[in-house]
């Protein structure tokens, strides 16, 4: 069995994107899907979307069980290892990792995307369990220097990229039109800054722009339904399943996200990405991607960064799609620390 920790089942598209190229990796190692075993938090969805074998994922009793016959514990992908938007997620995926280690269980830390860490206890109990790992993959520069920082042997750290990034382009056949996708995700200066947005899908609607509003996580829909109400024009998509995902780009030329794996599942889709940074990973992403974001609390340049973005459409495309080429090869190193334990 192979225990994988992660924040999966809860409706977050980017996460089960890495869930579903986390699994395609231990197959590729020759690990069966029934011997993975995800704890989530909607078991049965999990099990139907992945194939795999599922917990509860507040099941220590059954987790521990799982442990005592486990060949690893994979912890990621993701961002888990941070304390700003949660106290708890932290300790919770630590402590499962500590319980490996008490069963003398080998853990893998998966395309791990570090920070921010505020506490110093916290900072202190992650370099432990990296210390302690058998293999450690990070998905992007800033948090292998966070590692570093912490004290955590650089040899110790093998630089990747986001797992999803292994999904490979996708066909897209069809012409670029004036299509402009917007993802927007809950954040605390929403009531703020609601009325901005309004603003500027009003004037992408004027300069002849069908926008539609694209949920990717949990909240992401009831954004698109408020903006809706004032914005009759704005189209508001239904979650897409990641069968479905790359059909909702088809023909897009722009997508303006808030979250990491919306700029990813774009450029992967040949539709030209543009961050909203309302956390460092995203403006990391942004920087590995070469494309262009606008700070959160500067959301009044958005609509100049768009018009520049359209003025150079052909380089920042060329800028891109190089930089994909790139962090796919560099996803290898994700499988590699995988095969360190289990061969």
């Amino acid at each position: 069995m192979i225990l994988v920790s992660g924040y999966y089942g809860f409706g977050n598209l980017g996460d089960e994107a890495i869930l579903a190229a986390l699994c395609q990796d231990l197959v590729s190692l020759g690990i069966s899907r029934r011997q993975i075993v995800v704890p989530s938090g909607n078991p049965q969805q999990t099990a139907a979307e992945h194939g795999v074998s599922v917990l509860g994922r507040c099941d220590l009793k059954g987790i521990w069980r799982v442990l005592s016959s486990a060949r690893c514990m994979v912890s990621g992908g993701g961002s888990l290892l941070q304390d700003a938007t949660s106290k708890r997620s932290l300790p919770y995926y630590l402590s499962l990792v500590e319980l490996a280690l008490l069963r003398r269980v080998p853990v893998v830390m998966y395309a791990q995307g570090l920070g921010p860490i505020s506490s110093g206890p916290y900072k202190s109990w992650t370099a432990r369990v990296y210390k302690r790992a058998a293999a450690c993959s990070v998905r992007d520069e800033d948090s292998l220097r966070f590692l570093e920082e912490l004290g955590v042997p650089e040899e110790k750290i093998v630089l990747a990229a986001d797992p999803v990034f292994a999904r490979g382009l996708a066909a897209n056949t069809g012409e670029r039109t004036r299509r402009l996708l917007l993802n927007l995700r809950p954040h605390e200066g929403w009531p703020e800054q609601s009325s901005l947005w309004l603003e500027h899908l009003l004037r992408w609607e004027q300069e002849g722009w069908s926008v539609e509003f694209l949920p990717l996580g949990p909240g992401d829909q009831e954004l698109g339904a408020f903006l809706q109400t004032r914005c009759p024009g704005l189209k508001v998509h239904a979650k897409p399943e990641l069968s479905n995902l790359d059909r909702m780009f088809q023909g897009a030329a722009l997508c303006i996200s808030m979250r990491l794996h919306g700029l990813i599942f774009s450029a992967l889709n040949d539709c030209q990405p543009v961050g909203v940074n309302y956390d460092p990973k995203v403006a990391a992403v942004c920087a590995q991607l070469r494309v262009p974001y606008v700070e959160l609390g500067e959301l009044g340049r958005l609509p100049e960064l768009v018009s520049q973005v359209l003025t150079a459409m052909e380089e920042q495309r060329q800028g891109y799609q190089r930089a994909l080429g790139e962090l796919q090869r560099r996803t290898a190193g994700n499988r590699r620390v995988l095969a360190q334990v289990l061969r």
